[in-house]
């Protein structure tokens, strides 16, 4: 009778149940089983850039809110539902590329001072323009280059500010570039001397108020956590006194700030060293503490042997920036010297006007092709290697590596979907030499940034027309040209 009652009871409960389901008051067991992710791309060639360097052939990568939840070969598992899937077939997944050094205000300028070294182009273009320009104009001009950078692939864009020390401009920039989607480091600089070599006095600032205004920023956007960092550093060797080296070390060790500054751009910059502090910038920044692994170090054209050892010994990663460096007749970077030492080493555009563009994929493949071409060595730098740079080596030169540079479960899924079927890139044998060397910004298909796609086959999420920006920075120019000439 017992076993009779349990049979019953246990019928029961399956007709209950059974009845759940199909009123829909319960999830089937399929439903149950069902994995739902905010975004897939399938059907994939994925690139990882990992420690292996592993590649997989026909893959897919699901996404959760703003990390990466799933790397796998093969076909998305049945049932497996997204809020967006993006087919991929043909395509070839990277992580996003991380361009370390770009001056914003600078796309106002692109041909300006053209022809011209660094000293007299700053003279002729950059210090006049960047002491006029208002909150508004920034924030046009972030919106132009950080839409540029995110068509070509670039996930992470590394601002250095140097213009009036007006805060309301740092606003305008930051606004412009958070208006695109772009993750952002913004590294407000300073100066504290300089009068005396042409710098103008509204770019000028004693280092404990730049201290101030960079806690405002720390403060202001502290809830944007890592999709917007805030930095420090001197803008150039020769306008900045052991003083305010030391304040700002002070402060970025106190406070755990990242700093960055331009550094042995051109002979001028030892030149200038030796006749303000009696020795060369290297050594002397070595014996004030202030080589750390906190420490980016931009251009670094003209590193010695023994200073490429004191960057590695110390941890301070480099942003090489060929295509700026080859414009101004700076000279070529001794990269392959750095890798070899162990030092971190990542790629910048530098200001569009010592580029004319924010194009990442062009400084990529000048940044391998220089250092061929100078050394008569085609093995100098590979395609792998230069993409690790703008990858890895741009991952942990912003402190991310823990969350960057690579596709990854548990990393942010900041991506670009790679499009080889264009004339330029036709046919394609290996991704990483056609994306160095056989492609441009009309092969990049799609941009992922935190999980989300903002820019796909031509469009941009944040909706910016590019017509529309067009007329309105050609109408704010007309302003600056008149003042300029006034």
């Amino acid at each position: 009778m017992e076993r009779k009652i349990r049979r019953r009871g246990v019928r029961n409960a399956a007709r209950i149940r059974s009845w759940f389901f199909r009123s829909g008051a319960l999830p089937t067991e399929k439903e149950e089983d069902m994995e739902h992710f905010n975004l897939i791309i399938k059907n994939a060639t994925i690139c990882t850039m990992d420690a292996d360097m592993r590649v997989i052939q026909n893959g897919y990568v699901a996404v959760k809110g703003s990390d990466i939840a799933t790397i796998a070969e093969g076909q998305v598992p049945e049932g497996t539902t997204a809020d967006r899937t993006i087919d991929a077939s043909g395509q070839v997944l990277f992580p996003g590329f991380i361009d370390t050094h770009t001056h914003i205000f600078q796309s106002f300028l692109k041909g300006l001072g053209a022809d011209h070294r660094l000293i007299e182009w700053l003279n002729r273009s950059a210090l006049p323009y960047g002491a006029l320009m208002a909150p508004y104009q920034h924030r046009l001009a972030a919106q132009l280059t950080c839409m540029e950078a995110l068509r070509s692939g670039c996930t992470t864009l590394c601002e250095f500010f140097y213009t009036d020390q007006d805060p309301e401009l740092a606003d305008g920039c930051i606004a412009g570039m958070e208006d695109t989607g772009i993750r952002s480091v913004f590294i407000r600089t300073f100066q504290d001397r300089g009068e005396d070599y042409g710098m103008p006095a509204c770019m000028i600032q004693p280092a404990d108020k730049a201290m101030e205004e960079v806690s405002r920023l720390r403060k202001a956007y502290a809830d944007r956590g890592d999709m917007l960092s805030i930095w420090t550093g001197p803008d150039v060797t020769w306008s900045t006194s052991k003083e305010g080296y030391k304040t700002m070390l002070d402060y970025c060790l106190s406070e755990n700030v990242r700093y960055a500054m331009h550094i042995d751009e051109t002979e001028v910059d030892d030149d200038m060293c030796q006749k303000n502090y009696g020795q060369d910038i290297v050594p002397m920044l070595d014996e004030m503490g202030f080589l750390t692994d906190k420490m980016l170090g931009v251009h670094c054209v003209n590193l010695t042997p023994d200073e490429i050892k004191r960057f590695a010994d110390h941890g301070v990663s480099v942003s090489y920036n060929p295509v700026s460096n080859m414009y101004l007749g700076s000279g070529a970077a001794p990269i392959r010297e750095c890798l070899d030492a162990g030092v971190n080493v990542s790629v910048g555009t530098d200001g569009a006007a010592s580029n004319n563009t924010t194009d990442y994929i062009e400084s990529l493949k000048f940044a391998a092709l220089i250092q061929k071409g100078f050394t008569r060595d085609a093995a100098r730098i590979t395609a792998p290697q230069t993409i690790s740079m703008a990858t890895n080596g741009g991952a942990r030169a912003v402190g991310m590596e823990d969350r960057l540079g690579s596709i990854e479960t548990g990393k942010r899924a900041d991506m670009f979907l790679f499009e080889p079927r264009k004339l330029k890139s036709i046919p394609m044998h290996d991704p990483y030499a056609t994306m160095v060397y056989s492609s441009s910004q009309e092969n990049i298909a799609a941009t992922i940034v935190n999980g989300k796609v903002v820019y796909q086959d031509g469009q941009f999420a944040c909706g910016i027309d590019e017509r529309d920006l067009s007329d309105k920075i050609n109408a704010e120019l007309d302003k600056l040209r008149k003042q300029i000439n006034a």
